[in-house]
């Protein structure tokens, strides 16, 4: 039974941007998180409960819409792309850099892979022996 699990799994991980929508998630957690975190020293609280908390709310609410969009509807992995792009940007700038870069690293780089996934299938490599004559002839232009 786990195995068919497993299967059912991969094929469902195949079929949509699977490591994109993981990296925005993980990139959306990160940013969320240290606004959010009270760190004690002591008898010291430090919090970061200010404008930058409320931007990596914002932010990080809509990177994990982002990564579910991913995962849910891929034929809007392009939009979802470029919108985690752009959000990790303005999250370097507005939220503690991003997550402390971690989270703007992660994000930017399940964006780009969101952008550059595709479903077709790979193209067949022809082997190196010429064994199929070429279909196409190629024709040279001399400049004038």
């Amino acid at each position: 039974m786990l195995l068919r699990v497993w299967r059912r799994f991969t094929a469902w991980r195949r079929g949509r941007p699977f490591w994109a929508g993981l990296f925005v998630a993980v990139g959306a957690l990160i940013i969320l998180f240290p606004p959010y975190a009270n760190l004690k020293f002591g008898d010291m609280v430090i919090s970061i409960q200010t404008l930058g908390g409320v931007s990596a709310l914002l932010i990080g609410a809509l990177l994990v819409i982002c990564a579910v969009a991913l995962w849910v509807a891929p034929k809007f992995r392009l939009a979802a792309g470029i919108v985690t792009v752009l959000l990790s940007l303005v999250a370097l700038v507005v939220t503690n850099l991003g997550g402390f870069l971690f989270g703007t690293l992660f994000s930017l780089l399940g964006g780009a892979l969101a952008v550059a996934w595709t479903d077709a299938p790979k193209k067949q490599k022809k082997p190196k022996g010429g064994a199929e004559p070429a279909t196409e002839t190629t024709q040279r232009v001399q400049p004038t």
